[in-house]
């Protein structure tokens, strides 16, 4: 009897093994989909003494306020990329004009780049949202050396822009939101950030 109890036990517990992997990987493919759905804006400050974190800030600011009035924002992501691509210029152009304001010794650097992100959670008035570890599309504007705390933000969808989510955009927004409200979805973002860190590592 006592062998046909360990049996049920070890059944019940190897189909339990099973749905948490199946799980995991759902949630895994999941994330990968939204990853290649977001275009992210990842602002670098020159340093972290407080003048130039204050700078950062003010970049932002002009930053998202520019991209407000040009930006494609209920189109594609392929349609929003290339706006950006074609706007790099007016991107450094408004973070510039920042930093010369300010009397700053050093300028900003714009550019369309893959890069790694570690899991992040971005509060949004009421609202905070998290995005999943892993490579992202980013607009990144880099200031003087870029060797201060970052600030991030996605662009696609315009979660962070004063623009109306709307048309495709807000079919992602609603992936995004979605993936946020996945039960146990903490525990699941660093079961995932674990992967996509050893990936990064191991360049794979």
């Amino acid at each position: 009897m006592r062998a046909c109890v360990s049996r049920l036990e070890a059944a019940i517990g190897l189909g339990l093994v099973l749905a948490v992997g199946i799980s995991l990987f759902q949630f895994g493919v999941d994330c990968a989909a939204v990853r290649g759905e977001v275009l992210r804006i990842h602002i670098l400050a020159d340093s972290d003494a407080e003048a130039d974190q204050a700078l950062k800030l003010q970049v932002r600011d002009a930053v998202l306020e520019d991209l407000a009035g040009w930006i494609e924002t209920d189109g594609s992501l392929s349609a929003t990329t290339a706006s950006v691509r074609e706007n790099l210029d007016r991107v450094e152009s408004a973070a510039n004009a920042v930093l010369a304001e300010a009397g700053a010794d050093y300028r900003a650097h714009a550019e369309l780049t893959e890069m790694y992100f570690t899991t992040r959670t971005y509060n949004q008035g009421e609202r905070t949202f998290s995005l999943p570890a892993g490579r992202y599309q980013s607009l990144r504007v880099t200031l003087g050396g870029g060797q201060g705390h970052n600030w991030w933000c996605v662009a696609y969808p315009p979660l962070c822009i004063d623009a109306a989510v709307k048309g495709e955009a807000a079919v992602i927004a609603e992936e995004i939101e979605e993936l946020n409200n996945t039960v146990i979805y903490k525990p699941k973002l660093a079961v995932v950030e674990l992967v996509e860190s050893l990936r990064e590592k191991i360049g794979i």
